[in-house]
């Protein structure tokens, strides 16, 4: 510990104008044995204030926050290790309850996706499901975390619009390539635009814009970075994309392969996460990917015929190869798509824009 140092430039410890300590000299003395002290504090605030983090903490203007600090073992702020992987936990499980209810107040079916006939039901459904995340999600960080509802990566901000085209643009080209590699390899005749009235179109984008929504607020919104600032975005990353998948397991015809091809796109949609460092990219994407197979290609997405009255059929291949009626997220020719997506989407450049989540990400550039 350094010897106390007050205000004086020439006192130290002890007072110089002390005639018992170091003679007629004392005065001068003082001076020369005060400045190595003084010099060696001011080199020590120097060399503190350089070994701080230059992400400091969980900004509005800067959308940063690095995820736990290594000189103390805890996260910025004092948090403990395990603080933020708690809140992302209980923020998991309210989440899940409040689906699992709203589920069972509207009777779900999977008959509402069936044929040409469309409900209402669904578009409500999942409104309510949005406005409970949006509502569980201000909680968590208005509440617990203390700070703006702006910060969960749905704040309107210049880029937030290329951020969406970008997005739609990677969905397109993911299902686009996969159907291409199917059609090249005779494993699905594909049907395009099967008849749909333009109202019937319309009425499938609102459901899926919804749709995607709401599962990137459950899987890619709060919980996601709470997760990354206890056990890192890419430990963060992998957990959540396996959940995604595990939640897809249920849907008709799902296979193994299917599952896995859904964990594969939860770690696009991630990756999209973390690069644009808000919402906007990972739900445009997940809706183009949805409306291209759906619409665009009539094929099964997920599982569920979405409306079409004709749908691309499965040809008399493998069902690892055609995806059979679950579609072409159940082939291995979309294993391959994403296989060239992941690592095009990594070179995205990076960015942190205003109003943007506080995410760190271990993919940023070195």
């Amino acid at each position: 510990m350094l010897p106390p140092v007050s205000c004086g430039l020439f006192t130290t410890g002890k007072s110089a104008r002390n005639p018992d300590v170091g003679g007629k000299f004392s005065s001068f003395a003082a001076p020369r044995a005060a400045a190595p002290r003084v010099f060696a504090i001011i080199q020590l605030r120097r060399t503190r204030r350089g070994n701080r983090p230059r992400n400091h903490t969980m900004t509005e203007d800067t959308g940063l926050r690095p995820f736990r600090d290594s000189n103390h073992g805890g996260t910025p702020g004092g948090e403990s290790f395990l603080h933020p992987l708690s809140l992302a936990g209980s923020f998991g499980v309210f989440l899940y309850l409040g689906w699992m209810l709203l589920a069972r107040a509207f009777h779900l079916q999977t008959g509402w996706f069936a044929g040409a006939g469309w409900h209402w039901t669904p578009l409500v459904y999942y409104c309510c499901l949005d406005a409970f995340a949006l509502a569980l999600s201000a909680a968590f960080l208005c509440g617990f975390d203390g700070r703006s509802f702006r910060l969960l990566g749905l704040a309107i901000f210049p880029g937030c619009f290329r951020h969406a085209m970008v997005g739609l643009g990677c969905g397109v080209c993911v299902i686009s390539l996969a159907t291409l590699l199917l059609q090249l390899t005779h494993a699905d005749d594909v049907v395009l635009f099967a008849a749909r009235s333009g109202g019937s179109v319309l009425f499938l984008a609102c459901f899926l814009v919804l749709a995607a929504a709401f599962e990137e607020m459950a899987f890619r919104g709060y919980a996601l970075a709470r997760a990354a600032d206890s056990v890192g975005p890419v430990v963060a990353c992998l957990v959540s994309s396996a959940l995604f998948g595990f939640a897809h397991s249920a849907n008709p015809q799902a296979t193994l392969l299917s599952t896995a091809n859904t964990a594969l796109a939860g770690v696009l949609l991630s990756i999209a996460r973390l690069r644009s460092g808000a919402l906007w990219m990972p739900i445009a994407l997940h809706f183009a990917w949805n409306f291209s197979l759906g619409a665009v290609f009539s094929f099964p997405v997920s599982g569920l015929a979405l409306g079409a009255t004709r749908f691309s059929s499965p040809g008399p291949g493998p069902m690892w190869l055609t995806g059979g009626a679950y579609g072409p997220e159940a082939s291995v020719l979309l294993t391959a798509a994403l296989a060239v997506a992941i690592p095009l989407l990594l070179r995205y450049p990076r960015q942190v824009s205003p109003g943007a989540t506080p995410l760190p990400t271990a993919l940023k550039e070195s």
